[in-house]
């Protein structure tokens, strides 16, 4: 099929005062739909939002004031057995959950079919249901529960999609690049690493962190160190026995804790990661250390939004050869964080 704008419904949203968001994963996509909706509360500030969310994420949304009741869902737990009874209680808790309101217009940007099947679900007239249209849908199918499709093309970074998305629902017109969702005042002294990754061709080489870790000690910088999963904690353990000096691994953290210990750092270093795209959209000075931008699926453009001044995406020089500290270091000096 080929790319063409989707045809719209004229409605009248100026009435809108609820809505209910489909975002539901990944981690990096609920934080780019938060960019979208913090634009739309600037633009929209009468509507109050509830906002379908993995229960992993659920402290996400939360970071923003216009978002009353994050409903948790959880598709990814449930899919591994559909047919228990728990399971089918809890699914009819969700949509109960979901169905104690009525709502003026429902956004589904996830364009699933995991999530269309929420958004066909909902008590709300059909043609205030948005999402993706058929062309730009991930799942054109999933364009079928919507009442109305926008036209948002893939080639465009994923914000910019989502921006599109929430000014046709709302009835704005999105301008000019995105703000961070805060302005960054660092309270402290520490620069948080983030060194987890799920995906092998996305780690940094333990040797280069310490290199790095240490060069920030001598220019009077404490390391923090994070983790979530128990190989996490033991190569931070390592990290920062290896570092030492100011070296310190933080307990183990929510995200809502995380994000605010990311609100009083200098700066953040991590490689590709959900994470990362937390403390871009906080505002907090970021260096992406991107070891696997030299495959397509984790090209550098797909983290790196175009509005973020105050982030360095780091690269191979070529495949064969790892990213070295010394070019972390550069992009620090680049940033203002070290001379």
């Amino acid at each position: 099929m080929h790319d063409h704008p989707a045809a719209t419904v004229a409605q009248d949203t100026s009435a809108v005062r609820r809505v209910l968001l489909v975002k539901t994963s990944s981690m990096g996509d609920v934080v780019h739909m938060l960019c979208a909706v913090h634009e739309a509360q600037q633009q929209r500030p009468e509507i109050r939002f509830d906002w379908v969310c993995e229960e992993t994420f659920v402290d996400l949304p939360g970071l923003l004031t216009s978002v009353d009741r994050v409903i948790p869902v959880a598709t990814r737990r449930w899919r591994k057995s559909l047919l228990a009874r728990a399971t089918r209680q809890e699914i009819r808790s969700f949509l109960a959950s979901c169905r104690a309101r009525d709502y003026d217009t429902v956004i589904d940007a996830q364009g699933l079919l995991k999530t269309a099947w929420i958004t066909a679900s909902i008590r709300c007239p059909r043609q205030a249901r948005f999402s993706f249209d058929w062309s730009t849908s991930r799942e054109p199918l999933s364009s079928l529960a919507a009442g109305s499709g926008v036209h948002a093309p893939m080639h465009q970074h994923a914000i910019a999609r989502l921006r599109a998305l929430c000014g046709q629902a709302l009835g704005y017109q999105p301008v000019g690049p995105i703000t961070a969702l805060e302005s960054h005042r660092p309270q402290g002294n520490s620069v948080m690493f983030f060194h987890g990754t799920t995906r092998q061709e996305k780690s940094w080489p333990m040797q280069e962190w310490i290199t790095l870790g240490r060069a920030l000690n001598q220019h009077g910088l404490d390391v923090q160190l994070v983790w979530g999963s128990p190989q996490e904690q033991q190569m931070g353990e390592a990290l920062t026995e290896a570092i030492g000096g100011r070296a310190q691994l933080l307990p183990k953290s929510s995200l809502a804790q995380l994000a605010q210990h990311m609100r009083s750092a200098r700066a953040v270093v991590g490689v590709d990661s959900g994470l990362m795209h937390l403390a871009v959209a906080l505002g907090v000075p970021t260096l992406a250390v991107m070891s696997a931008s030299h495959l397509e699926r984790f090209s550098a453009s797909r983290f790196a939004p175009y509005w973020a001044a105050h982030a360095r995406v780091i690269t191979r020089a070529d495949a064969t050869q790892s990213i070295p500290a010394q070019q972390v270091l550069a992009a620090c000096v680049n940033l203002g964080l070290i001379q």
